[in-house]
């Protein structure tokens, strides 16, 4: 039972050696992944991206609708109807006029079958509903693009979130082959009969203790893995290793943190989706107006049928008529000015709207430069500390090799040095992370 226990045991230790130190192997097949490129994957990757050429192919189709208004419009129609009374001269002026009894009555059956062909001449709103129909699907493109850009933030998370994992695993990794060396030790000591088999055991259980948490952060690297690769649309190699290209230092941050958090934030796309509202609105106002003049089209009727244009007629026959209409509503009693009064209210919804989101965008970019500069200061303070935590551990490393202290001190220390570096190495991870956060939230590229 304990041959079994300690061979799964030093299977386990291989296997965090091992993860702790790749291979050549390992490095050359390995992909370096860049967060910025991961980040355009996102938004080229998202479904809703494929909606902007969606947008684009129904603008077109509405565009040629009313293009096409400009051609002439054909209409046919054909009745068949039967009148109780008609015209009679020979009723109205048979007394007065001398054969008038021989003018002949209309048939009360009638027949009509035409054409008609009206053609737009002048209509002031249709350049105008042009106008409307660009300014919206541009809007709607833009608001597609802001949708996208949070996407950034998720691949943020993801990225960082495998650097951290990683990070953590290696120096998990690091101090269980530590603790294995020291496990050969102390095994030696109680073959000597200079110590307790307890000595022995302590080790092993902290070694289990380490596998398990290696255990339980690859895990989590794993589920981080797998959303990032979920996000950007590829898979992901298990040995990639992931890259801020060019990371902005503290320095050139606190260049971009001297100017205005929302003149810095212009760049984000929301704001071009402000602008391009406010276009729409003024051109829906444009046409509004338009709606007021007059409209005027050319239209020609030709048709058969009986009677024809004479009232009086009995026989079947063909007609034509022609001429020009003119279509205006000068009176509607204020509805024209109500609804440019309703546009001008939305512009001052979408003013406010902005306000608000440079607001949001300032304050976050004030907390995030805040946390930018508590983790650079506490950084070059982590290094400090875990040098004296390392120079703790390697007196304390000499005094159990030499039996003077027990298993539980060595672990002790060791514990309080793995402490150390787990929180050096966060928040490395962590100030990448807030960096990154900052050169989104203001609408620059991750380079």
């Amino acid at each position: 039972m304990m041959c079994a226990t300690r061979s799964a045991l030093t299977v386990t230790l291989l296997l965090l050696c091992s993860s702790a130190l790749p291979s050549q192997t390992t490095a050359r097949l390995a992909d370096t992944l860049y967060l910025d490129a991961l980040q355009h994957a996102a938004e080229s990757t998202d479904r809703r991206a494929a909606q902007i050429e969606l947008l684009t192919a129904q603008s077109a189709l509405r565009l040629q609708t009313i293009r096409n208004e400009r051609l002439p419009l054909v209409n046919g129609s054909a009745t068949a109807q039967y009148l109780s009374d008609v015209a009679s001269v020979s009723g109205i002026l048979g007394g007065m006029l001398p054969g008038a009894s021989q003018i002949p009555t209309p048939y009360h059956e009638q027949y009509d079958a035409s054409a008609t062909v009206r053609e737009p001449l002048f209509d002031a709103t249709r350049t105008r509903r042009v106008a409307v129909e660009n300014a919206q699907t541009a809007e709607s493109a833009s608001r597609i693009r802001a949708a996208l850009w949070q996407q950034r933030q998720q691949v943020n998370d993801a990225f960082f979130a495998i650097q951290l994992y990683d990070a953590q695993q290696r120096a998990v990794a690091a101090t269980a082959t530590d603790l294995t060396a020291r496990r050969t030790a102390a095994q030696a000591r109680v073959a000597a009969g200079t110590s307790l088999p307890s000595e022995v055991l302590m080790l092993d259980a902290e070694l289990l203790r380490r596998a398990q948490s290696q255990s339980e952060l690859q895990t989590q690297q794993n589920a981080a893995r797998a959303v990032l690769a979920g996000l950007v649309g590829i898979d992901i190699s298990p040995s990639a290793s992931f890259v801020v290209r060019g990371e902005s230092s503290t320095t050139e941050l606190s260049a971009l943190s001297t100017n205005d958090s929302a003149q810095l934030a212009r760049s984000r796309p929301e704001y071009q989706t402000f602008d391009l509202t406010r276009k729409t609105i003024t051109a829906r106002s444009d046409e509004l107006s338009a709606r007021d003049l007059p409209r005027v089209s050319a239209f020609g009727r030709v048709g058969y049928g009986r009677p024809g244009l004479n009232p009086l007629g009995r026989s079947f026959g063909a007609y034509w008529n022609a001429g020009v209409q003119l279509e205006w509503t000068p009176l509607n009693w204020g509805r024209t000015n109500r609804e440019l009064q309703a546009q001008q209210l939305q512009a001052k919804i979408v003013n406010s709207d902005e306000a608000a989101f440079s607001e949001t965008v300032k304050r976050a970019a004030i907390s995030q430069r805040a946390q930018i500069s508590a983790l650079s200061q506490s950084l070059s303070m982590d290094d400090s500390i875990l040098s004296l935590r390392d120079r703790v551990l390697s007196e304390t490393r000499l005094r159990f090799d030499e039996g003077e202290i027990t298993s539980a001190d060595y672990i002790a220390r060791q514990t309080e040095y793995l402490s150390a570096q787990l929180d050096r190495d966060a928040r490395r991870v962590r100030l990448s992370e807030a960096r990154a956060r900052y050169l989104t939230t203001i609408g620059r590229e991750v380079r």
